[in-house]
């Protein structure tokens, strides 16, 4: 019976202890050389590799599409979005957010993402609501337009272009 408990026991300490050793080895900062790792300087432009180091852009408008599978307005309105508008500032800082708020948990996470991206207080004024996108100056997170289904693609285009001129 010893013996037995031994044999099904002792390979798990066993992964075990070698798994602790592995994470200590990690965070020790040594190679397995015993020489450092190489660590990159606070501020430096390079990567350990010495590639650049790509600079994020800065979006100059946040499109927040309000949308729900069931919606008739978002199923006009999300392809104007997508397949018209989108293309068309491709080269624009834009960043578009889809805010999905098809089911209970969908509506979680898209509450979540508003907040994470600053912009809770248009999650109380907004969610809940579908079938519309909100234009959001990136700075001072206030609505810069509204687009709606009923529009054509072409007053979005303009809508939002005034946007990124600012």
């Amino acid at each position: 019976m010893r013996i037995a408990l031994l044999r099904t026991v002792a390979p798990s300490v066993a992964a075990l202890t070698l798994a602790v050793a592995g994470i200590t080895f990690a965070q020790s900062g040594t190679s397995p050389s015993g020489t450092p790792t190489p660590t990159r300087q606070p501020g430096s432009d390079t990567q350990p590799s010495g590639t650049q180091k790509a600079e994020a852009r800065a979006p100059k408008a946040i499109v927040l599409a309000f949308h729900a599978d069931w919606c008739g307005k978002c199923k006009v309105l999300g392809p104007k979005l997508m397949d018209e508008v989108r293309p068309a500032v491709a080269s624009d800082p834009v960043l578009f957010v889809k805010v999905d708020l098809t089911n209970k948990d969908d509506s979680s996470q898209a509450e979540y993402l508003m907040s994470a991206l600053g912009c809770g207080e248009l999650w109380k004024e907004h969610g809940g609501k579908t079938g519309f996108a909100l234009v959001v100056d990136p700075k001072t997170r206030k609505v810069i337009s509204t687009l709606k289904s009923d529009q054509d693609a072409s007053a979005m285009k303009k809508a939002l272009a005034s946007a990124i001129k600012g």
